[in-house]
C-alpha cells in the first residue's frame, strides 16, 4: 500500500489503539469522524478496499462493540482488524 494514503491513515489509527497508543474514548471519539473524512479518498484510492475496510472495521468492528467493556472491545477491534488484514494478504486487493 502505497505510503500517505487515506486507507494507510486509518490502518495506523486503528493499529495505534491496538498498540495502545490511543486510549479506547480516543478511539470511540475519532473513528467515524476519520472514517468519514477519509472514506471518499479512500475510495477513489481502491473502492473495494474501502469497502472492506467499512465492512470488518466499522460494520462488524466498531458499531458492534457498544457496551463491551475496554478489554472485550479492543479484543473485537483486533479480531476485525486481523481480519481486514487477512484479506490484504490474501490479494484480494
Amino acid at each position: 500500500m502505497p505510503k500517505n494514503t487515506a486507507s494507510k491513515f486509518m490502518m495506523t489509527f486503528v493499529q495505534e489503539y491496538l498498540d495502545g497508543e490511543r486510549s479506547r474514548l480516543d478511539f470511540d471519539l475519532d473513528f467515524n469522524h476519520y472514517l468519514i473524512k477519509h472514506y471518499a479518498k479512500m475510495e477513489r484510492e481502491n473502492p473495494d478496499l474501502a469497502e472492506c475496510f467499512n465492512f470488518y472495521l466499522a460494520e462488524d468492528g466498531f458499531d458492534q462493540a457498544v457496551g463491551l467493556s475496554d478489554d472485550r472491545h479492543r479484543r473485537l477491534i483486533q479480531k476485525q482488524f486481523n481480519k481486514f488484514k487477512a484479506a490484504l494478504r490474501d490479494g484480494f486487493f
